[in-house]
């Protein structure tokens, strides 16, 4: 059995073991002959969900015909869990189901094929499978069998077509404490946590953790009231779009900008608020003013143009709806750009800058990375509301967090804003150079950058205070959440330059 191989010539011939994955479409034979166009867009659904998470599990896809996809794993663990990951995001989509099957063995590419009896054994598992379900061979279940997080039933030795002995098989389980929870049931669960304990409910709980304490997280304030009372307005930018923003604390003004995947009202516990106490601590001796950038949150979500110079214009609104005369900017992550931008056309207005786990440009986005980033947002905006789409964003900003706090950043994801916007945000954010209004920069400025970042490289933050005038630069340990703010340490630093 041969596949044709992607970027592979005639003259190449490659041999490597390697972990191959099979998927196809339940029915799809049956909805062809009822329906061809809804036949073509599950099709297609089908094979841009796989391509992304693919590629985010470090495989690569062979394109296969009709409604089968081939892929090719480094090892039998990334090709499982990466199975695990497209049928959670698959879970309660009746119009899309799978099966899959996975084998390890050796594969020759010769040309443009991948041929071997490891692809064609993979291939006779995928029918095994149930419905939304994982078969994998032995091979591959003694290699993940001690995993923690998966469990599998054996099904027996198992004669398939073409090979030339029986085959012990393995369904993988794809339920379990990873599932997600459908949206529509969180809300109620949250109500009903304490409840359910009573009642002997445990079990229940324990099984979904996650997801349920990731509700409870983010719909409990809206239930108890928050800690911290905010004011919340409304202002108009310059192009007509309503921006709304949120006011806490008293004193000198400090303006936080981020600019997407906010929501005013959406608890002022959610993670890209608080941050593990920001919040608290920077309204205790400041007037604290945050906003939902355009498209995001309270702010109108009806939007196509998220250039540069439209973000600048919301901050712009937002600080003469308050009518400060100056304030200090807190600009992180993508909201830097939008930060430096308005910093340098109005220096007379900025007191001090800050800015965190961010950059001026894009040195490192190479071909390959804007293709991959480009599949990435295509995904986001047709299927954003699948859980494993939003985890997308999740394994970049937080690969390190628990599973807890992953789900709570993925549901405030999702919920701030829709596909389109995620999209369109980002779409623009890749393609934008403020090095020039950097140097512009004449206020005094913190660069503060994580050493293991791995949405902005370190190489980001240090290439940035290289072109600001006099600007500080530090380096704090860990990821993109402590680069921004997340630890006591990195917060009292901030905090401290404000003053």
């Amino acid at each position: 059995m041969g596949y044709l191989c992607r970027g592979l010539t005639a003259e190449t011939e490659q041999r490597r073991l390697g972990a191959i994955m099979f998927t196809d479409i339940v029915g799809y034979t049956s909805l062809t002959e009822a329906d061809e166009a809804a036949a073509v867009t599950v099709r297609d659904r089908h094979r841009k969900l796989v391509r992304t998470l693919v590629e985010q599990f470090e495989g690569e896809l062979v394109e296969a015909p009709g409604d089968e996809s081939l892929s090719l794993f480094p090892s039998a663990l990334t090709a499982v869990d990466c199975a695990l990951a497209i049928q959670a995001s698959l879970r309660d989509d009746r119009a899309l189901e799978l099966r899959i099957g996975i084998h390890i063995g050796d594969v020759l590419r010769r040309g443009a094929e991948l041929i071997g009896e490891g692809v064609n054994l993979a291939a006779r598992l995928r029918p095994l499978a149930e419905p939304g379900g994982i078969c994998v061979s032995d091979a591959v279940w003694r290699l993940v069998a001690s995993r923690a997080h998966l469990r599998g039933r054996l099904l027996g030795a198992t004669a398939l077509k073409n090979v030339s002995e029986a085959v012990e098989v393995y369904a993988i389980d794809t339920g379990g404490a990873s599932a997600e929870v459908p949206r529509r049931r969180r809300l109620a669960w949250v109500a009903g946590i304490g409840l359910a304990l009573l009642a002997g409910g445990y079990a229940l709980y324990a099984a979904n953790r996650p997801a349920v304490l990731a509700a409870a997280a983010l719909y409990m304030p809206l239930l108890t009231g928050g800690s911290i009372e905010q004011q919340l307005g409304m202002t108009t930018s310059s192009d007509g779009v309503r921006i709304a923003y949120a006011t806490t604390g008293e004193g000198p003004p400090i303006v936080y900008v981020l600019g997407w995947a906010t929501h005013l009202d959406g608890g002022l516990g959610s993670p890209l608020y608080d941050i593990e106490g920001l919040l608290p601590m920077s309204s205790r001796d400041h007037l604290f003013v945050r906003y939902d950038g355009r498209g995001f949150g309270l702010s109108d979500r009806d939007v196509n143009d998220f250039s540069l110079d439209a973000r600048v214009a919301d901050l712009e609104a937002v600080v003469d709806a308050l009518a400060l005369e100056q304030v200090a900017i807190y600009a992180v992550s993508s909201g830097g750009m939008t930060g430096i931008t308005y910093a340098a056309r109005h220096p007379e207005r900025v007191t001090r800058l800050v800015l965190a786990s961010t950059n001026a440009s894009f040195p490192w986005m190479t071909d390959d990375k804007r293709i991959t980033w480009e599949r990435t947002l295509d995904l986001f905006e047709s299927d954003w509301e699948n859980p494993s789409v939003a985890n997308l964003m999740v394994d970049l900003l937080s690969p390190q967090k628990d599973g807890v706090t992953r789900s709570i950043i993925s549901e405030f994801l999702r919920r701030s804003g829709d596909g389109p916007a995620m999209a369109g945000y980002f779409r623009a954010y890749i393609d934008m150079d403020v090095r020039e209004d950097a140097r512009r920069i004449s206020v005094p400025t913190l660069v503060v950058h994580a050493r293991d970042d791995p949405a902005v490289p370190l190489e980001g933050g240090r290439d940035l205070a290289a072109l600001i005038p006099g600007a500080r630069f530090e380096i704090v340990d860990g990821f993109h959440g402590e680069g921004i703010g997340s630890t006591a340490a990195t917060r009292a630093r901030i905090l401290e330059f404000f003053k």
